[in-house]
């Protein structure tokens, strides 16, 4: 009977053990602490505090870090988590002899910024860095020479968002910048009709003068690509706000679309996204009655990279009304480091566009700096719209480009990177 009663004692407690490592133990803090100070140790300008730890066991582990906090008093911002929860898979862990990250969840993200620039528009002065320098250290901390089993491989087939809210202020002008992601959920997996892609975000812009409101819904099916790339198949992009005084409703849908993380320099660099897809189409339309503008774009073929890449256009239209209907197809080449735009002369069949003269443009040159081309129009975004202008714009404008001198029509980028403004 003894032994009876230890047997199913012992049988009971194995079975509560696995039930308590399965739904999760708190991991005690002098384990995981020292971890946390060596970060500390690295950013002794920022406080970075994290209150629990918690592991379930499973052939599907998860490992659930809460209440994260992180302060930067130089670039005055600060980072809140509510939760982050990484999800493994133990099979392939051991087959790979290297934890294997299958899906990340993020929720209640709050960032808060204070800036002294102007924060009326978008901006990268008007950007939190916190966010971006987590994630690339993130992404570097996985790209060791002579990896272990703990250091983590990035194979996300699961990625969620929720309650993600970004501010960025400028108090002494009464700025103030704010992003909600309402939800962002990323599936791939063996099931085909689980594979989406889905996202809602909503930005808001306040000041004195103006209170700018937009909104951005995404949806597309997901599947993985041979080279580790994520592909978006039938990728559609709505939009509508109210901005700059005046209503706008935008449109943009995609045949395909790959995107590939990489790094720049070699691959010891910082981690950009590397883009290519088919059949672009865009939309764009500011109701301001009695007058409607519109303007529309297509390319049948791009790639490039975010942030700050190269990008190549083939076959690409653009549309536009404004005071005159215009419209030209073109091959487009931009090279990031000059920020220099070569259009070359493109034709599409079934188009009534004009197939674009070969020319330079810069982007937003000064225009006492450069070597512009005065029997050229410059091309701005002014006003809240596209416009075509004669001289250099004498007002702010968001977006400019310049047309470039150039010794000859067809010398390309090799002619103007010996020109004054090509290093700039």
């Amino acid at each position: 009977m003894y032994r009876a009663l230890t047997g199913v004692a012992a049988v009971l407690l194995l079975l509560s053990l696995v039930f308590i490592l399965a739904h999760g133990v708190v991991v005690p803090r002098f384990i995981w602490e020292p971890k946390l100070n060596s970060v500390r140790n690295q950013y002794p300008d920022q406080r970075i505090d994290v209150k629990r730890v918690v592991l379930a066991l499973s052939l599907k582990p998860q490992l659930i870090i809460s209440e994260i906090e992180i302060d930067d008093p130089t670039r005055k911002e600060n980072l809140q988590l509510a939760l982050i929860r990484l999800g493994m898979n133990a099979f392939e862990s051991i087959k790979q002899g290297r934890i294997q990250l299958e899906s990340l969840t993020l929720k209640g993200l709050a960032v808060q910024a204070e800036k002294e620039a102007d924060c009326t528009q978008i901006s990268l002065d008007c950007t939190p860095v916190l966010p971006v320098a987590l994630a690339a250290r993130a992404w570097q901390s996985t790209q060791v020479a002579n990896p272990g089993f703990f250091t983590p491989n990035l194979n996300l087939k699961k990625l969620e968002l929720e309650q993600a809210l970004f501010t960025v202020r400028n108090t002494a002008a009464q700025q103030e910048i704010s992003g909600k992601i309402e939800q962002l959920k990323f599936q791939l997996g063996g099931n085909s009709t689980e594979n989406q892609f889905n996202l809602g975000w909503r930005l808001s812009i306040k000041s004195p003068q103006e209170n700018n409101q937009l909104y951005l819904a995404m949806n597309a099916q997901t599947e993985a690509g041979a080279m580790r790339e994520i592909i978006l198949n039938k990728l559609k992009i709505d939009l509508d706000g109210q901005w700059s005084g005046f209503p706008w409703t935008g449109t943009a849908e995609q045949d395909f679309l790959a995107l590939r993380i990489l790094q720049a320099n070699n691959g010891e660099g910082a981690p950009f996204i590397k883009l290519n897809g088919d059949n672009l189409r865009t939309y764009l339309r500011r109701d301001d009655l009695p007058e409607t503008h519109q303007a529309a774009f297509s390319a049948q073929q791009f790639e490039g990279g975010l942030p700050a890449q190269d990008w190549t256009l083939k076959k690409a239209e653009w549309t536009y009304t404004h005071e005159d209907a215009q419209a030209w197809t073109f091959n487009m080449n931009f090279t990031a480091s000059k920020s220099v735009l070569e259009l070359q002369p493109a034709t599409i069949q079934g188009s009534e566009g004009i197939p674009a003269e070969a020319q330079l443009r810069e982007l937003n040159c000064e225009a006492d700096k450069t070597k512009i081309r005065e029997d050229k129009p410059y091309w701005a975004w002014q006003e809240g719209w596209f416009r075509v202008l004669n001289q250099h714009p004498l007002e702010n404008s968001s977006l400019v480009l310049c047309p470039v001198q150039q010794p000859s029509v067809g010398a390309g980028l090799d002619a103007v990177a010996e020109s004054p403004s090509a290093g700039k």
